[in-house]
């Protein structure tokens, strides 16, 4: 078994649904693999609307209606016939159970996090009815799932897969629709008492890894716009390279470092399988594979970057041998609900430093100056978190080449990531940039040797 999933980015008009085509039939058509699951998000910007409709209950109606509206004119784009007529019912029985919701919550002005999770599952259930008609009007053998295929608990927005029950339904589902291919949405689950659930922005990646855990495929392929996982942002360098192979390892760290924007617990299923994750692109060749841990061939792999922080820096001797003091001041963090991207104590306790996203500091700032007994003083100034990743920083040559690069910008503080697969360096914003520049330069350097 294989799992396919296609990313929303690339279901935009008849040209991307004309590759994704090509690509799915040629995948079918290798006789090494009996069944196929198409894992889909929803098409480009509609969770994004669907955001919106949540956020601006008085538009909420309106925005629905454009989001049925797109689907039925790309539908008609791309399907004729019975797969049409089938397609458009079922679009829009969907379409009227999400104007019902629409018009409950733009009279009522409130989302709760279980409603707001199940307007958000509409995005993936139209794309499956968009994507699977598409692909049966072109002759391929295609069976369907408009309704989530794993089993959650109830923690609406981050739910959590409950693998056992999703073994279960999930096998009892395929084996009803006993298709060669079975198109299924990804991100949204379904918690034991029916309610919808979802588990978090990216979650299609999760949700297709997954998938070929608890059905033993012997591979996963993650269809994106760009081919691979590159070595640093190309927008931002324009050096930048797909990398042919990563470790289990440094996956995990680029992912919950932020790059291609994957899902933190992508590549969690992979632990203890044999399968692999291939990540590649629809519109040109080039593919990074996932797989097995760290190796010696493994070098350097590449860098990511956030220059949207703030450096929270709190000094004070009151806090110095105080048991509870750094307990205290984390309380207040959790209670303005900030995320602390990283922190840092030196042995003297004197300073406490936390990095934060931008759009937080100000909130935090209200708590901490509560403690007026604990702390003395707080600065706050922008920062950039630059990260490399790679299993070589475990080799003390290339640590150091790297730590040497990085000491000529003076980073305020750096830490070390999961099995020392990867090194945080958070710099003063105005340098970043460079450093991530620079750092790209070493990767390139030691990922050819």
């Amino acid at each position: 078994m294989r799992v396919l999933k296609v990313g929303g980015s690339i279901q935009k008009d008849e040209k991307d649904y004309e590759l994704i085509l090509e690509k799915i039939r040629n995948y079918s058509s290798d006789s090494s693999f009996n069944k196929n699951i198409v894992v889909t998000s929803a098409i480009k910007n509609v969770t994004n609307l669907l955001l919106e409709a949540i956020n601006q209950t008085d538009k909420s109606v309106d925005i629905i209606s454009d989001i049925y509206d797109r689907h039925i004119r790309l539908l008609s784009k791309l399907v004729d016939g019975i797969e049409f007529e089938r397609a458009f019912k079922d679009l829009s029985k969907l379409a009227d159970e999400l104007y019902k919701v629409a018009w409950s919550i733009r009279v009522l002005d409130e989302v709760t996090p279980k409603i707001r999770d199940y307007i958000l599952s509409f995005g993936e259930r139209l794309a499956v009815i968009v994507l699977s008609a598409y692909l049966n009007s072109n002759k391929l053998n295609v069976g369907y799932l408009p309704e989530p295929p794993l089993i959650t608990d109830e923690n609406f927005g981050e739910a959590n897969v409950l693998l056992p029950e999703s073994i279960d339904y999930l096998t009892k589902k395929l084996e009803e629709i006993n298709k060669p291919i079975t198109v299924v949405p990804g991100f949204i689950g379904i918690s034991k008492s029916h309610k919808f659930t979802t588990i978090g922005r990216g979650g299609s990646d999760y949700t297709a890894t997954l998938i070929g855990k608890l059905l033993n495929a012997k591979e996963v392929r993650l269809i994106t716009e760009v081919p691979g996982i590159m070595t640093a942002d190309p927008k931002k360098i324009n050096s930048a390279i797909t990398i042919p192979r990563l470790s289990l390892e440094e996956a995990i760290e680029l992912s919950q470092l932020g790059a291609k924007r994957l899902h933190p617990r992508t590549f969690d299923p992979i632990f203890g399988s044999n399968m692999k994750v291939i990540i590649e692109g629809l519109y040109e060749e080039g593919d990074t594979v996932i797989e097995g841990l760290c190796t010696p061939n493994d070098l350097l792999k590449g860098i990511t970057m956030n220059d949207n922080l703030k450096l929270v820096t709190i000094e004070s001797t009151r806090i110095v041998g105080k048991i509870g003091s750094a307990a205290t001041i984390t309380t207040e963090v959790k209670n303005a609900n900030v995320n602390i991207v990283a922190i840092s104590q030196p042995a003297s306790e004197t300073v406490i430093q936390l990095v934060i996203n931008n759009e937080d500091s100000e909130r935090l700032m209200k708590r901490l100056n509560q403690l007026d007994t604990l702390i003395k003083e707080v600065e706050v100034e922008d920062v950039g978190a630059i990260s490399i990743v790679g299993c070589g920083l475990r080799n003390k040559e290339i640590s150091s080449k790297v730590l040497t690069r990085a000491s000529a910008f003076n980073p305020l503080f750096i830490s070390r990531g999961l099995k020392g697969v990867s090194i945080t360096f958070i710099s003063n914003k105005r340098e970043s940039e460079q450093l991530a520049k620079d750092l790209h330069e070493v990767v390139l350097e030691w990922s050819t040797k």
